[in-house]
């Protein structure tokens, strides 16, 4: 069934899935006045046979741009993934997906999440504004076409990819030069960069880290097409801020699928806020500045960035105003976000390490400018922080930007501060160390970062991490201050701390009716202590947590270096009912020795090894550990379509920004999880 548009030219096919008769009168005509043809299937058979039939690119009708299904023409949620999966191939057109499904309907949602949906929108929505959903994801809001930039010294190849992307209705423009890159994002203004990785000059993940520099392509999707076969070079081009990595040669419905695919993504974060999430002062969340810290310290904690916090007392009016000041003034090359009752942070960047300093210094003095008039915005302090000071966390980046800010509004005067601290290296040579009193002081925090459940109800599950508020004010992460108590013989002490305070979080929840599994760490150094499995069962018994009994972290690296004393230590767990868990497993020989001897229920993969593995050597990882009868947990998942790989390779949980950044409560909100 087609419903076309006499008075638009359509500029693509939706296929759609649905027996909810209403539902197709009314979305048909909305969908050919905003320029797409609808095919409707009422079963799914009938559109696997669709889906069969390969697009010709020599054919002139309209391309098939996006697969929306109704799942509630589906007899079961999980028949969605067979659907979808069956022609996932190079040969079938892999369209990017939208689900329709009830609003409240949680196991519809992680269906869809799971398949690889960029959303799953309820089907109760108005049929003007669900056609406006939908079209939103597949092509600009003005009705234009997307812009794909090609980058490649191979003039051949170059046009062979613009040929088959402007068949499937993109505006493609080439660069052979890549030198000339940058002139050309300013130009053209793409949606999407297709980029070689090998060119003469500059190869591909080099230019692909000076365009994630600027602050503007930071959300810019950038695919890789090469005949690279090397798995580390391909981890390279995406550790850097590469989105997918394409092997040459590729099919062009492959090409066209890729491409779509990553648009879609692209403009659903658009449409839903993710870059602006405050209408008003044009403020992200605080999850998504964490989300961007993260990814520039995985590629190398670049030195001429940094992070400026305003400190400002005052109500969520005033807040308003310094937001959308700060928003106003950096402007589309940096980032702000809201991240406290009385904070406000931007990330930006400069040509060298003084060009950075200088454009804080004017940033402030701008937003001081902005505000002057405002009798309501009292004296702010203002501090900033550079990137390659983080100690490898957000959190702790924060909190140093955070404390210097305090200072500043403590003195008063207006000045703006910048952290400067000592190297770790000569603290721990100080004669009296500050962090080993801290951490023989106890003075930690407790933070909880949730656990999804890919292939199950959602069970509500926490892993607790310790961080160390130094005397100075910063909160420093276990990365920072865990080797120094190693090497101080105070490893037993953060154990100590982190299973009592653990235990009673545990105690806590239970009381209040709302019982989760917490999964804590602790070191074989402390677990050496022949009191250690004494003092836990009687630190449980204690709190009458005996059917609450948390998950304990092993390290798969320490528990290989004390391969007998782990076993020994997992045997007396299993006997006191307490489930264990292996960390940070790779694909080598010391995982597979420790795997094979230890009695693990959970096992969460180290992060290269989660994200790097190609797909077919992760799901055979997978497979091995669930014939061990465990558990498969990954982390540093960013988005929807990294959920969407590691579900069919089997992995089990996940956590990481795109779910919740650490937080200091367990309060995620597990039955309201959004797919996509």
């Amino acid at each position: 069934m087609n419903h076309p548009n006499p008075t638009r030219p359509a500029r693509g096919t939706i296929l759609l899935l649905s027996r909810d008769t209403a539902l197709i009168a009314a979305l048909g005509p909305h969908l050919s006045t905003l320029g797409f043809l609808i095919d409707v299937h009422g079963e799914p058979d009938l559109l696997r046979r669709r889906l069969a039939a390969a697009v010709d690119p020599d054919l002139p009708e309209p391309p098939l741009v996006l697969l929306l299904v109704d799942l509630r023409a589906l007899a079961d949620s999980a028949e969605l993934a067979s659907l979808v999966g069956d022609h996932d191939g190079d040969e079938g057109p892999c369209l990017p997906l939208v689900c329709l499904g009830q609003e409240d309907d949680l196991q519809q949602r992680l269906a869809a999440m799971r398949a690889g949906a960029a959303v799953c929108l309820s089907a109760i929505l108005e049929p003007a504004a669900l056609a406006a959903r939908v079209a939103s994801l597949v092509a600009l809001p003005d009705g234009g076409p997307e812009r794909v930039l090609v980058v490649d010294d191979q003039p051949v190849a170059a046009l062979f990819a613009a040929r088959v992307l402007e068949h499937a209705g993109l505006i493609v423009e080439r660069v052979h030069d890549p030198l000339e890159v940058l002139a050309a994002l300013e130009r053209f203004a793409p949606n999407l960069v297709l980029m070689d990785l090998h060119m003469p000059g500059v190869n591909g993940i080099e230019l692909t880290g000076v365009i994630r520099g600027q602050e503007r392509y930071a959300d810019l999707p950038i695919l890789f097409l090469s005949g690279e076969l090397d798995p580390g070079r391909q981890l390279d081009a995406l550790r850097i801020g590469g989105d997918d990595f394409l092997a040459k040669p590729v099919s062009p419905q492959r090409l066209v699928a890729s491409v779509r695919e990553r648009l879609v993504r692209s403009r659903h974060r658009l449409v839903r806020g993710f870059a602006s999430e405050h209408a008003v002062t044009g403020l992200a969340g605080r999850e998504h500045l964490f989300t961007r810290l993260d990814r520039l310290l995985r590629a190398g904690s670049p030195a001429h960035w940094a992070l400026l916090y305003f400190e400002q007392p005052g109500n969520e009016a005033v807040m308003t105003r310094l937001g959308a000041a700060v928003s106003a003034r950096l402007g589309e090359d940096g980032l702000a976000a809201r991240v406290g009752e009385h904070g406000v942070a931007a990330l930006l960047s400069g040509g060298d390490e003084r060009a950075v300093a200088i454009r804080v210094e004017a940033l402030a003095q701008g937003v001081h400018q902005d505000l002057a008039a405002d009798a309501a915005v009292v004296d702010r302090g203002v501090g900033w922080c550079p990137v390659a000071l983080s100690g490898g966390e957000a959190i702790t980046l924060l909190s140093r930007a955070r404390k210097v800010a305090r200072l500043s509004l403590h003195r008063g005067q207006g000045r703006v501060e910048c952290y400067a601290s000592a190297p770790i290296a000569q603290v721990a040579a100080a004669q009296r160390n500050p962090l080993l009193d801290a951490v023989a002081a106890g003075r930690f925090q407790l933070l909880f970062q949730p656990m999804v459940p890919l292939r199950s109800a959602p069970t509500e599950r926490y892993e607790a991490t310790l961080r160390l508020n130094a005397p100075d004010g910063e909160l420093l992460g276990p990365s920072v201050f865990a080797p120094l108590a190693l090497r101080a013989g105070q490893a037993a002490t953060l154990d100590r701390w982190l299973l009592c305070s653990g235990l009673d979080a545990l105690y806590v929840r239970r009381e209040a009716g709302r019982p989760v599994e917490l999964f804590l760490h602790q070191s074989l150094a402390g677990a050496a202590d022949p009191t250690w499995v004494d003092g836990l069962r009687d630190a449980i018994s204690a709190r009458d947590l005996i059917a609450f009994r948390p998950i304990i972290q092993f390290q798969v690296a320490d528990a290989d270096r004390h391969l007998d004393l782990a076993v020994s230590r997992a045997g007396q767990l299993d006997r006191l009912g307490i489930r264990l868990c292996l960390n940070g497993l790779t694909g080598g020989e010391r995982g597979e020795r420790v795997l094979e001897r230890l009695p693990a229920a959970f096992v969460r993969l180290a992060r290269e090894t989660a994200h790097g593995l190609p797909g077919a050597q992760l799901e055979a990882l997978v497979g091995r550990i669930h014939e061990r009868q465990a558990l498969v947990i990954a982390t540093g998942v960013e988005g929807p379509d990294t959920i969407a790989r590691l579900f069919r390779a089997g992995v089990d949980l996940i956590q990481g920004t795109y779910v919740q950044p650490p937080a200091e409560s367990m309060e995620f909100d597990f039955a309201a999880l959004e797919a996509g």
